[in-house]
């Protein structure tokens, strides 16, 4: 599921190592028909991602978008710098009048624990009341935690409240996550009609988690008269490109099968490896799969077991891959062991930044 989703930093290539070159078997290669080669669709019905929660899901956000506009924000720009306790300085006077920016800010600094001893039960009080006072980034923040009763009491109503009135104010993460409960709580037609333009506005602000569902919502008509597999595969690129791997999955699986669109089986591997790069088990068994049941000329069995294996550690079974990584011959299994070992130090250290 999902990840939320922090905006990921992809590499394109598996850098610092090199993934072994097929070498010759002494038996034939095993084949697929058209069939074989062709993905299911991995999801039936809208499996929507679950929602972002706590403050820490905000990174990037502006978390001073309440401040006058007449105002500098010389606080921030202190915390932007990296002068944390100067900024605490700035923020301070203001917080005590009710600026709402100001108070969302120091709740950032204690729950982040940046220049002070990190605590987060402060910062709830904090966020609790910037939230009061208008500031949309502490009402989306308070509005989390109150809905996890973490470090505040739980309070379901209270939390949705503050989640709804982010929302209206415009801020995307809200927006996305109050859909998320309207669908949860309706997972009907006419619920996911109501999430809709919470959905949208998310989805246009470019929230990789929104326009997923937004994908899976016009693929099954959920919310919508009919179902537009060219709109939803237009949104799933916008996902993947987000950085989503769920998205990157399903995008490589209908560039794969021609849905919505053209089939391309070239950008459909590129996807699944960007995936696989994330560590997602769906995208790193499917490329096993191109690598073993390719066009004859195109078989890789030695990435194809490489894939399979790192793809089997992880808990993904396959019966047909089994089959063939067994059908090896001894030596070529053990390169494509040591090439899954290689593979997976690299995936390692992109997973480290």
């Amino acid at each position: 599921m999902h990840h939320v989703l922090k905006p990921l930093k992809t590499k394109l290539v598996l850098s610092g190592f090199v993934v072994l070159q097929i070498f010759a078997a002494a038996q034939e290669p095993v084949l697929a028909t058209e069939s074989t080669f062709r993905f299911t669709k991995p999801i039936d019905g809208p499996q929507l991602p679950a929602p972002i929660s706590g403050p820490d899901a905000n990174a990037g956000d502006p978390i001073v978008d309440d401040s006058p506009k007449t105002n500098p924000d010389y606080a921030y720009g202190a915390y932007q710098r990296g002068y944390y306790l100067t900024a605490l300085e700035m923020a301070l006077p203001r917080a005590e009048i009710g600026d709402p920016a100001a108070q969302t800010l120091i709740a950032e600094l204690l729950w982040k624990g940046l220049g002070i001893a990190r605590d987060r039960k402060k910062a709830a009080n904090w966020y609790r009341f910037a939230a009061k006072g208008g500031g949309r980034a502490a009402q989306f923040h308070y509005g989390n935690l109150l809905l996890q009763g973490e470090f505040v009491e739980l309070d379901l109503k209270l939390g949705e409240d503050y989640l709804r009135k982010a929302a209206d104010a415009g801020h995307p993460r809200a927006q996305f996550n109050l859909a998320q409960i309207i669908t949860s709580r309706r997972p009907t037609w006419s619920g996911f009609q109501s999430a809709l333009p919470f959905y949208k506005a998310a989805a246009k602000a470019g929230i990789a988690d929104a326009q997923y569902a937004l994908a899976n919502i016009y693929a099954e008509a959920k919310g919508v008269n009919f179902s537009d597999e060219e709109k939803a595969r237009s949104w799933l690129k916008k996902s993947a490109l987000g950085g989503l791997d769920t998205a990157q999955v399903e995008y490589g699986v209908w560039l794969a099968n021609g849905r919505g669109g053209d089939s391309d089986k070239v950008q459909a591997q590129f996807w699944f490896t960007r995936a696989a790069v994330q560590g997602n088990v769906v995208a790193q068994n499917r490329l096993a799969r191109i690598h073993a049941f390719a066009d004859e000329e195109k078989v890789d069995l030695i990435q194809a077991g490489a894939w399979y294996i790192i793809s089997r550690r992880a808990g993904f079974s396959d019966p047909e891959l089994d089959r063939m990584f067994q059908a090896l011959p001894e030596i070529d299994k053990k390169r494509a062991i040591e090439a899954a070992n290689q593979l997976t130090k690299g995936l390692a250290r992109i997973a480290k930044g």
